[in-house]
């Protein structure tokens, strides 16, 4: 999801009655994405033994900040902050890694290594290997799943949470699509999966429109490159999702929920989130859709330092 991420111009049902909806991020004014060379060379590949994770990661080591953790969500990739992470990059270290099966990472093939689960418990590994102890944590719709596991399982770890174009319940993915594009990635390979959705998707950007056609050639990369096992497993994971909201809000630490104006499927559960945690704030970043830090990054840049000064704050007093 960026997962520009939802890969699917989905149909997502997240608690509320189902919305048909193209994802804008994932698209292009008409434009080819082929067109676009795309360079996703990784700063690091971390060897987790069973998966290598192709990871960036900027910044100053070792200073007073906090750093950030950026988790991606699903068919996305960690070059879903390619736009922005510098910027974050000034005064903190920050890291984003590939899960496994998107993007620059191993694709193992084996349905039963994808699941929510295993990606969180790939993160604290790559953690481990990143040498980061404690850090400000972001997630983005299914990477919003990620964080929630994480920030439950070692609270103390989690200084802060960004909650992003997510919900805080299960996503339901109309079987439809789940098969029909399984059966395409099977029998064909992703590519012509991904010709297919930028094929669907053409025209619905919102993003700046000096930076659509290198969006869209972003994001039919990394669908190109998505284990199809992967897509499937992840798909039906998304829909039995156990909340953990209530562990989540039992926690105190400084939250934000970010949502896209135009995210319709997450407007609901953005509001649901900030209600649910104490003390939370609900940021709507006007003119964006599911992927703000691409649709509108200016805005989504303030409104995750307003968030980093804040917690920052909060760890000082």
């Amino acid at each position: 999801m960026c997962d520009s991420c939802v890969v699917f111009a989905p149909a997502w049902n997240t608690g509320t009655p189902i919305t048909i909806y193209r994802d804008r991020s994932f698209a292009t004014s008409k434009s080819t994405p082929s067109t676009v060379r795309v360079v996703t060379t990784p700063d690091r590949t971390l060897d987790l033994g069973d998966v290598s994770l192709a990871v960036d990661d900027r910044g100053a080591q070792g200073g007073d900040a906090t750093p950030l953790v950026l988790v991606h969500g699903f068919t996305g990739g960690r070059v879903d902050f390619a736009d922005v992470i510098d910027d974050l990059a000034t005064d903190r270290r920050v890291v984003a890694w590939d899960h496994r099966g998107h993007n620059d990472s191993t694709n193992t093939g084996d349905p039963a290594s994808y699941t929510i689960e295993q990606l969180t418990d790939d993160a604290w590994r790559a953690l481990e290997t990143l040498g980061i102890d404690r850090f400000h944590l972001l997630g983005h719709s299914m990477g919003g799943f990620v964080v929630q596991h994480m920030a439950v399982e070692q609270p103390e770890r989690v200084a802060s949470l960004v909650l992003m174009d997510t919900s805080p319940n299960p996503m339901q993915i109309p079987r439809e699509w789940i098969d029909r594009y399984a059966e395409l990635g099977r029998t064909q390979g992703m590519l012509a999966v991904a010709d297919a959705m930028a094929e669907l998707t053409a025209g619905y950007s919102v993003a700046p429109e000096a930076d659509r056609e290198r969006i869209a050639a972003r994001n039919h990369h990394k669908l190109r490159e998505m284990d199809v096992e992967a897509y499937v497993s992840l798909s039906s994971a998304l829909g039995s999702f156990e909340p953990v909201i209530g562990d989540v809000a039992s926690t105190p630490r400084p939250t934000t929920v970010v949502v896209g104006e135009l995210d319709q499927p997450f407007r609901e559960p953005a509001e649901a989130f900030a209600a649910a945690v104490p003390g939370a704030e609900l940021v709507v970043i006007d003119g964006a859709a599911h992927c703000p830090q691409e649709d509108r990054p200016e805005a989504w840049l303030a409104a995750i330092r307003a968030h980093l000064v804040r917690a920052d704050a909060a760890r000082a007093g």
